[in-house]
């Protein structure tokens, strides 16, 4: 839970006519305290909202989840139920991204994609809505960075696929 000092009510809280402020009185905690934290965080499964171009043509839907093995956006199915013929939950190995390489080690990750689906939006664009365990990069997911996470949607259609909009929608303990 939350250091003692943290918990305890602030009879200041929401009235500071400059916006947000820090509730006082601050203490020292325990490292444990981050540690508890942190651990909490790996059991997450997060949900995710994304758009995606693909330099390859995509002629229905039924091609695109047919490449990525997943359930048709808005069926029964969906990310939530799925189970054969579709290949999630899906286990990738992601490398620590290029983008955030410069303030984390170099490592690879094993994480889990634990649903997908997804809906055409025309020849070249569609929509993605996956759940995954916490911790999954879901930009690097989707276009590959560099070969550095695999599988990757890139990889599964097998040509340039990048990602423009990304929402998380929700996260389950």
């Amino acid at each position: 839970g939350w250091p003692r000092t943290l918990a305890e009510p602030n009879q200041n809280y929401g009235r500071n006519p400059i916006g947000v402020g820090v509730s006082y009185p601050l203490g020292i905690v325990p490292s444990s305290s981050f540690s508890g934290l942190q651990s909490e965080t790996e059991e997450k499964v997060k949900f995710y909202a994304c758009v995606c171009w693909t330099d390859v043509f995509i002629a229905s839907d039924d091609e695109l989840i047919g490449k990525l093995g997943c359930a048709k956006l808005g069926s029964e199915e969906d990310i939530n139920n799925q189970s054969p013929p579709y290949k999630y939950p899906l286990e990738i190995h992601q490398s620590t991204p290029l983008r955030v390489l410069h303030r984390r080690s170099s490592d690879v990750r094993s994480r889990f994609i634990m649903g997908l689906s997804a809906k055409r939006i025309d020849d070249h664009w569609f929509r993605l809505r996956l759940s995954t365990s916490a911790g999954t990069y879901v930009k690097e997911f989707v276009h590959g960075d560099c070969g550095r996470t695999l599988p990757s949607i890139q990889s599964m259609l097998g040509g340039r696929t990048d990602i423009t909009e990304l929402d998380c929608e929700g996260m389950a303990i």
